[in-house]
């Protein structure tokens, strides 16, 4: 199976609506999840997609305690791993103290041999379809059903109920805000949003 990709635009950082370069974005066929790589890796090997499972578990729990120690972890083949941290703006050191600084995301950087793995991918144009992005209207009625009925949304959750770029899902997303119908919760990858307490 060949890798799917996209050519698109980003939008004009400037504000002033100038045309930007293509470049190639991967269209995801979907998530793989845990249990399809367990049943994967047990078909190529000797282990039982428990054991795989087990492994995972304790790998995923050992390396959080190691990062949380401060380390760098490196998963041989895989790649590295390490803790970024967040904290209000200062300009000098007096000015903030250890308990205001906290975790903010785990990096990640890609090993040698992964690289080398995926330097030989196949890829495939997409065809190009003519998709009629909803009216904001009728995107405002599918938000309103699904917070309705599940009280959060992401930004991911909004593309694929509305069929929306990103970058209209957060203008879609920050009008609402500014509007007094959504309110915010959480930091980038972990935001959500939600109708408004009362």
């Amino acid at each position: 199976m060949c890798a799917r990709y996209r050519l698109v635009r980003n939008p004009d950082p400037t504000g002033e609506h100038k045309k930007q370069a293509l470049h190639p974005r991967v269209v995801p066929y979907g998530t793989v999840r845990i249990n399809d790589l367990m049943y994967q890796v047990e078909s190529r090997s000797g282990l039982s997609a428990g054991d795989v499972k087990g492994v995972l578990q304790t790998l995923a729990d050992v390396m959080a305690d190691k990062l949380e120690e401060g380390y760098i972890v490196e998963l041989e083949g895989i790649g590295f791993f390490s803790i970024s941290l967040s904290s209000r703006p200062v300009m000098d050191k007096s000015e903030i103290r250890s308990e205001s600084i906290h975790f903010r995301n785990v990096n990640f950087r890609c090993g040698k041999y992964l690289k080398k793995k995926l330097k030989t991918m196949r890829l495939e144009r997409m065809p190009e379809t003519k998709s009629t992005l909803p009216s904001f209207e009728e995107r405002l009625r599918r938000l309103t059903n699904h917070l309705n009925s599940h009280h959060f949304i992401t930004c991911g959750d909004y593309r694929k109920l509305t069929g929306c770029s990103k970058y209209r899902a957060l203008q879609d997303l920050n009008k609402l805000i500014d509007e007094g119908k959504l309110t915010k919760h959480g930091y980038r990858s972990t935001r959500v949003y939600s109708f408004p307490y009362f």
